[in-house]
């Protein structure tokens, strides 16, 4: 019977191709021994007696199989990713954990999207997780037992707001790797999109100094806490937003927080030059994640109107040809006076300066008048008139004007204002307003003004405006004498010319009306120098003159220096071309005493005095 058992174990033993498992050996002799002793029992002392054991000794081997590693520390995030504080697309989800291997072999951590129990990696490489790599977050670097393996994962716009993760364990055992069967968690980590922003849009064209306003068509489509995601519009000077704040250009506006299409407002700069400038736009939302795509960081640009210059009545001023505010003087007998000018302070919104840093004001115009022709009735061609209207649509080849912006008066583009002169000539005739009296001037109540007006280089024109305060035209006191000879003809000794017929005549060559002081000098054949001779010299006084050709005798005797006033009332001259004139008409007496024949010479001294204005 024994003999038969050991040979069925034998066999047994080969069945599994010499591999022993304890439990087979420990079987064999358990079942040896119970043969023994129920055989003993059996037989009794005969077979005792009978039987003979030799001791023999069998090797024992056992193949003991691999085994998975063990968790020291669960899975986890770092920094955990909630919904107050997601992973933004493009960030990266990180996770951690410590495990142990019996076998001291290195392990991999692995993060799926399920619990499916993963793959084990094969010769020494990376597990996958159950159902393919699509199903998979992420696996570590092979690690060593005990040390801390570390995996991330980049968050796509793709993925879910809440996005489930599991983590394994698995070794690198090149004899047959093994995942321990436990997974850990910490799920969901939380995905933050960013905003949708697919246009910007803006108010402009505005004015300098007024608001305008830019609108984002932008929306959020994560609701972590049941709401909305909150988005923030930046608008931005250049495109250099840092991902919070506009950069070192500056900011335009930030909008307040808003669940759909944010806008913000900026009022512009006074002045500001006209043109089109850029702006940039930039949603984010409420975890700093911006937008992508779309109108991000786009350019949108806006406008700011061109807006007509003004000047301030209070800024114009009327010169004198020196410069000052003293009256303005004529010193041109029947000429033009020039060098006066007009002062004057051009403002704009766009400031004196274009964008692209050319001069604003490119020309200005001014009407010149007295106050008692008004500026309505000082602004066309035909309104000219040299005594009182000189308008600038005349013409410079009839009233040159040339109107400048003062050198070094614009200060750039945040200057607003800029000085400009005009320099303009009078004629001799101009009216003056000089004086208190109706007898000073016929216009003493009256004065010069000017109207300024300006125009930029868009061709919009400020207002023609009139001067808050003018300046006056002093009197000018000119004559001119046209006939430089008077010749009484040829007289014997007591004899006179019958009438006073021989004239001169005496022209106003200022703007004010003439009288005459008149005097004369004995005439003699030596002149100028007289001897005080009744034989050889004529005396002064045997000369008449009168304003009308009258019988010798019924004029006045010419007088020596200083002479004697003549009211000639010669009236102010109003035509450039031709001054208003007066005629003295002459007449002379040769006294019988006279021996010396010959050409007796003396002269008469013309002296024009300004008249009572009432002669004018």
């Amino acid at each position: 019977m024994i003999v038969r058992w050991i040979a069925w174990w034998k066999e047994q033993v080969r069945d599994v191709r010499g591999r022993v498992t304890v439990a087979v050996i420990l079987s064999g002799i358990f079942m040896a021994a119970a043969a023994i002793i129920v055989n003993f029992w059996a037989t009794g002392a005969l077979y005792h007696a009978r039987f003979t054991f030799a001791q023999s000794t069998a090797t024992t081997t056992v193949t003991v199989l691999n085994t998975p590693p063990n968790w020291t520390t669960n899975a986890y995030e770092n920094p955990v990713s909630t919904t107050t504080a997601p992973t933004n697309v493009g960030s990266k989800v990180t996770w951690y954990a410590v495990a142990t291997d019996p076998n001291n072999d290195s392990y991999y951590l692995l993060l799926c999207k399920s619990t499916s129990t993963p793959t084990p990696g094969t010769a020494g490489g990376p597990p996958t997780c159950g159902g393919g790599t699509v199903n998979q977050w992420g696996v570590s670097a092979v690690t060593p037992s005990t040390g801390t393996a570390t995996t991330t994962y980049t968050a796509s716009s793709s993925d879910p707001q809440f996005d489930s993760w599991y983590a394994w364990i698995c070794d690198n055992n090149f004899g047959g790797a093994k995942c321990n069967a436990t997974y850990t968690t910490g799920s969901p980590f939380v995905v933050n999109h960013p905003p949708a922003f697919t246009s910007l849009s803006n108010t402009g064209p505005v004015n300098p100094g007024t608001n305008i306003s830019w609108t984002a068509v932008a929306s959020d489509s994560d609701t972590f806490t049941g709401a909305t995601d909150t988005i923030q519009l930046f608008v931005c000077k250049a495109n250099d937003f840092t991902g919070s704040a506009c950069g070192p250009a500056g900011t335009y506006c930030t909008s307040a927080t808003t669940t759909l299409n944010p806008t913000c407002s900026y009022t512009t700069p006074l002045p500001r030059p006209d043109g089109t400038y850029s702006s940039y736009g930039y949603v984010v939302d409420q975890h700093g994640l911006p937008a992508s795509g779309g109108a991000e960081g786009a350019t949108s640009t806006y406008a700011i109107n061109n807006v007509a210059p003004t000047i301030a009545s209070s800024s114009i001023s009327l010169l004198n040809n020196d410069g000052t505010t003293n009256p303005l003087a004529l010193t041109v007998p029947g000429g033009q006076t020039n060098g006066f000018a007009v002062k004057f302070t051009v403002s704009d919104d766009n400031s004196c300066q274009t964008i692209s840093g050319g001069q604003e004001i490119t020309s200005a115009i001014i009407n010149v008048y007295r106050s008692g022709i008004g500026q309505a009735s000082c602004q066309t061609g035909p309104n000219y008139n040299p005594d009182n209207c000189y308008p600038n649509a005349v013409g410079s080849s009839t009233w040159p004007v040339t109107c400048t912006q003062d050198t070094g008066s614009c200060n750039g583009s945040s200057s607003i204002s800029a000085t400009w002169t005009c320099y303009f000539p009078l004629w001799y005739v101009a009216d003056p307003t000089d004086g208190t009296t109706a007898s000073d001037t016929q216009y003493y109540n009256q004065n010069w003004l000017v109207s300024a007006q300006a125009t930029n280089h868009n061709g919009s024109s400020s207002p023609l405006t009139e001067a808050a305060t003018g300046n006056e035209v002093a009197s000018f006191l000119a004559a001119q004498l046209d006939t430089p000879a008077i010749n009484f003809g040829g007289l014997s000794p007591g004899s006179s010319t019958p009438t006073l017929a021989t004239s001169t005549i005496l022209a106003s060559t200022g703007n004010v009306g003439l009288n005459e002081t008149l005097y004369g000098a004995n005439m003699c054949t030596t002149y100028p120098s007289c001897a005080v001779s009744t034989t050889s010299t004529i005396p002064v006084g045997q000369i008449q003159y009168a304003t009308s050709s009258v019988a010798y005798g019924s004029g006045a005797a010419l007088l020596t220096n200083p002479g004697t006033l003549v009211p000639i009332h010669i009236p102010k001259s109003i035509a450039t071309s031709s001054p208003s004139t007066g005629s003295t008409f002459w007449g002379i007496a040769v006294p019988s005493t006279i021996q010396l024949s010959g050409a007796y010479t003396g002269q008469n001294t013309f002296v024009g005095v300004k008249s009572p204005a009432q002669y004018w």
